[in-house]
C-alpha cells in the first residue's frame, strides 16, 4: 500500500504562510538540501496537491529550467479541488479529484506504485492532517520567526502525537524533521 509523505516548509513558529513571507522561499536553499529533496521527489508515485498550489506549480514548472522541472512535470499530478474544471489542469499528466478526501486518499493509496508526495496549501495540508491521512511528515524547518499567519495544525480537532523519525540539518539553518504519527 503507497502511503502519503507530506512535504511542508514552516517557519519556527510553526506557520506556513504569511502576510510578511512565506517560509519555504523566505531562507535560500543550500545544494545539499535541494539534491537531498531531488533524491526523494524523483521517486514519487505522485504529486497530490490542493487547487491553489496545483495552478501555481502548473504555471511554473512546465516552463522552468531548474533542476526540481524534470520531476514535477514528469510525474502524475492529482488537484483536489471541486471548483477545478478539467480543462484548467492541463499540466500534463494531471487529472482532479473532486471526492470526499478520505475516500480519495484511500483509493490513491490502493493503487500500485511508490509512495506520493502531497504538497502544501496550508489549507489543504491541514485538511489531510486533520483527516489523518499523512503517513509521514517531512518539514521543512526555516530559521525565521514569522509571529503571525497560518499554522498548518490549526484544523485539528484533537492533540496528535508524532513520534520522530529523523532529523537533519543543511547548511543554510533548514532542518528536516521526519515523522510519524503515533497510532496507538
Amino acid at each position: 500500500m503507497r502511503e502519503v509523505i507530506l512535504y511542508m516548509s514552516m517557519s519556527l513558529d510553526g506557520l506556513v504562510d504569511s502576510d510578511r513571507e512565506h517560509p519555504g522561499t523566505a531562507i535560500p536553499e543550500s545544494s545539499e538540501l535541494k539534491q537531498w529533496k531531488l533524491d526523494r521527489i524523483s521517486e514519487a508515485g505522485a504529486h497530490l496537491m490542493g487547487r491553489v498550489t496545483y495552478e501555481q506549480m502548473s504555471s511554473y514548472w512546465p516552463h522552468s529550467d531548474d533542476a526540481y522541472a524534470a520531476p514535477m512535470n514528469e510525474i502524475p499530478k492529482i488537484a483536489f479541488s471541486t471548483t477545478l474544471s478539467d480543462s484548467e489542469a492541463s499540466w500534463p499528466v494531471s487529472r482532479v479529484a473532486r471526492g470526499e478526501l478520505a475516500t480519495e486518499i484511500a483509493a490513491i493509496k490502493a493503487e500500485p506504485g511508490p509512495d506520493v508526495i502531497a504538497w502544501g496549501g496550508a489549507r489543504f495540508a491541514g485538511a489531510l492532517a486533520a483527516a489523518d491521512l499523512i503517513d509521514e511528515y517531512r518539514l521543512f524547518i526555516q530559521p525565521l520567526v514569522l509571529g503571525r499567519g497560518q499554522a498548518l495544525f490549526d484544523q485539528l480537532p484533537k492533540s496528535r502525537h508524532l513520534n520522530l523519525v529523523e532529523a537533519i540539518p543543511f547548511p543554510g539553518g533548514v532542518v528536516v524533521h521526519t515523522y510519524r504519527p503515533q497510532h496507538t
